[in-house]
């Protein structure tokens, strides 16, 4: 099959395959990426359009992430300590590496201590700690990360918001939650400290672009088909067409002309006759 393929005009047709394929994977990709980015900005706009809480209304001390609290927007009014603040590093805030800063708050009107993601930097020193100002914090509620995996970081930086080991840790009451801070009254956080833009939680994929993103990429599977096809019925012609000229040869090699008598009657000339 292979010298079928290496014919000039598969070899063609194979290079335009080639750019066809790509073409249309790189069309998939694209509504696929829309169809995701439409989910995102519909969660998103369900985030903001949902009424700003207490946070003694979204949760209770020491009880389970709600089912609808990611996302949600609170407020929280206390006083940061920031004695038992930490970094997460290895965070991303427009394409710059840098750390998240986390502070605890602890909430006035329970005393329990609430984790505050006040913003992002890209130095270690340039994270301030705040005094003791009473606060009011406005921000998103999120669900606590997975686990810490790595152990070997440098004293006051943790691999992730990991709420159950911050709840053997820090004293008090605590929220089995924390916030994006996107606000504070008075602002008590130093400018340098650069707020994050809350995620998306949720949100429902666009299916109509899905379906486009497997269309484009059942068009680019159905081309290679079709062009493996061509070429396995071009190599079965060769082979009937080399296999019908090897039995021609054989019976033309066995096919033995006698010569006539030119002495003899016609009449009586030996006819010719295969052997």
């Amino acid at each position: 099959m292979w010298r079928t393929l290496i014919k000039p005009r598969w070899l063609l047709l194979l290079a335009v395959l080639a750019v066809v394929v790509v073409a249309f994977a790189r069309l998939g990709l694209w509504q696929l990426s829309v169809a995701q980015d439409d989910a995102v900005e519909q969660a998103r706009a369900e985030q903001l359009a949902r009424p700003v809480v207490p946070v003694d209304e979204a949760l209770v001390p020491h009880q389970r992430f709600p089912d609808d609290g990611a996302g949600r927007p609170v407020v929280a009014t206390g006083h940061y300590v920031g004695d038992q603040q930490f970094l997460v590093p290895d965070r991303v805030l427009d394409g710059e590496a840098g750390y998240w800063v986390v502070t605890p708050l602890v909430v006035a009107d329970t005393g329990a201590n609430l984790a505050v993601v006040r913003g992002f930097v890209t130095d270690p020193a340039a994270a301030d700690r705040p005094d003791d100002t009473p606060v009011a914090v406005s921000g998103t509620l999120a669900p606590g990360e997975a686990p810490e995996v790595r152990k070997d970081l440098p004293e006051g930086q943790r691999d992730s918001i990991d709420l159950s080991a911050l709840a053997n840790e820090w004293p008090g009451e605590f929220y089995n939650a924390f916030i994006f801070a996107t606000d504070e009254e008075p602002q008590v956080t130093a400018e340098q400290v650069r707020l994050i833009p809350p995620p998306s939680f949720g949100g429902e994929v666009d299916w109509r672009n899905f379906g486009y993103a497997l269309q484009w990429w059942v068009f680019a599977a159905f081309a290679v088909y079709m062009f493996v096809r061509f070429v396995r019925d071009d190599h079965e012609l060769d082979r009937a067409q080399a296999g019908a000229l090897a039995q021609e040869v054989p019976a033309a090699r066995h096919t033995v002309e006698v010569p006539d008598d030119p002495g003899a009657n016609p009449a009586e000339r030996t006819p010719s006759h295969h052997v």
